[in-house]
């Protein structure tokens, strides 16, 4: 009796360190990626938190200024224009591209007949305006 007791504390703890030599590498490689990924996150909202965008004017031929107002450099090239409730696809921007903080740009939506606007920047930070 003495002897299977042994071989059963041993094989029980060949068991446990066995199963904790695979667990630490599934659950290093897990931590690690969720760092990355809480990193990445954070590194969005700050570029999110520094983009601010205002619509200065909205003109009746359909000309909306859009003033960067925020300390990150957008891409006037990649923003969505939401018109009473419709996204519209083609819409002319100048000047296009690059867009630096403190500058402001032109968007000029065609057939205007409405009194709604929104303008996403490509982080997401938006403005809205209602006309009328």
């Amino acid at each position: 009796m003495g002897f299977s007791t042994s071989a059963v504390v041993v094989i029980l703890t060949a068991s446990i360190i066995y199963m904790a030599a695979m667990f630490y590498p599934l659950a290093e490689m897990t931590h690690r990626n969720v760092l990355e990924a809480e990193k990445s996150s954070n590194e969005l909202w700050k570029e999110k938190l520094n983009t601010k965008i205002t619509i200065t004017t909205w003109a009746s031929d359909g000309n909306i200024t859009v003033y960067n107002n925020g300390s990150a450099t957008l891409n006037s090239s990649k923003l969505n224009v939401i018109y009473n409730g419709n996204i519209v696809s083609s819409y002319p921007v100048y000047p296009g591209g690059v867009w630096p903080p403190e500058t402001s740009i032109n968007v000029t939506i065609n057939g205007v007949n409405g009194d709604r606007v929104k303008i996403i920047a490509s982080n997401g930070a938006a403005d809205y305006t209602v006309r009328g």
